[in-house]
């Protein structure tokens, strides 16, 4: 029976510790076993809309992975150089994409599960060719792609793949899907206005936003949520649990990203693109972290 939308309550262990109960309403709670403790988490809009108990753990799982994120009260700055670090980690996760859906896909149907396999190939479909945008975004730089994207590349780009093929490659690929959730629902969150600042720390000529118009609430990845959360509530809750602990940990992982990439600061960057003759011009803007660290990595 699927649980997607059991009246009743359901919980999944995300850790030996840590179990995550959800309701339909979109409630949920993060549960601490050893040290009793219980922590309500937001109630998102997309949960308490959906009124589905895998809506409810799938948002809760993102939120829960989230907490551990140390936000600065203070302002931060979006710059061009950081826009291109962004853009060249993207090429390299998206250039990978397609393909680990499809292997996913063949591991599912080795499984005999054809119903996972489709949605797998649909995803990978879905995300063909999208590296390509964020090639010809740095192109509409006026920059040389190829070379900034081997010298600018963050850490964080290879890190999010082996994270992907780890869950492909695992005993429950089903995961994946929960780390491709979670991706798309932090770039759904990237909507008009945030695309407007970018474009204001751009040269105005420039053309780049192709790949961050794609991976916004502005152009696919909305839908992409929806799409994936009614997939979900079709799954058993023995299908569904893999996929939760894994959106989880990929938040947690999205949180984890400043550190694993503190050496790519905006003067390591712009150092490197001199040496390859590029000079940028730009205008940083100033934006509330906490509203609008939208540039994590992409599905």
């Amino acid at each position: 029976m699927n649980i997607g939308r059991s009246p009743a309550e359901q919980y999944v262990e995300i850790s030996s510790k840590t179990r995550l109960f959800a309701a339909p309403d979109g409630r949920s709670w993060l549960i601490d076993v050893g040290a009793s403790s219980v922590i309500a988490l937001p109630v998102s809009t997309i949960a308490r809309a959906r009124s589905s108990v895998a809506a409810s753990l799938l948002e809760g799982a993102v939120a829960a992975g989230l907490t551990g994120i140390k936000q600065s009260p203070a302002a931060t700055s979006y710059t061009l150089p950081r826009y291109i670090r962004w853009l060249a980690g993207n090429y390299v996760f998206a250039g990978q994409t397609p393909a680990l859906f499809r292997r996913g896909a063949e591991r599912f149907e080795a499984f005999g599960r054809p119903d996972l396999a489709r949605f797998a190939r649909q995803k990978a479909q879905e995300e063909q060719g999208h590296a390509n945008l964020a090639y010809r975004d740095l192109q509409g730089l006026g920059l040389p792609a190829a070379e900034i994207i081997r010298v600018v590349q963050p850490p964080s780009a290879e890190i999010f793949i082996d994270r992907f093929r780890s869950y492909v490659e695992s005993d429950q690929p089903v995961a994946l899907f929960g780390f491709s959730y979670c991706l798309e629902r932090m770039a759904a969150c990237r909507d008009q206005a945030f695309i407007h600042k970018v474009k204001a720390i751009c040269p105005p000529a420039a053309r780049a936003y192709r790949f961050l118009k794609v991976h916004s609430g502005v152009g696919a990845d909305s839908a992409h949520v929806d799409e994936q959360l009614s997939f979900f509530e079709s799954l058993t809750i023995t299908d569904l649990a893999p996929v939760v602990c894994a959106a989880y940990e990929t938040a947690d992982l999205l949180g984890q990203q400043p550190s694993i990439d503190e050496d790519s600061s905006d003067e390591v960057t712009e150092r490197k693109l001199q040496q390859k003759g590029a000079t940028l011009s730009r205008t940083d803007i100033q934006s509330d972290e906490k509203k609008n660290d939208n540039l994590k990595p992409a599905d």
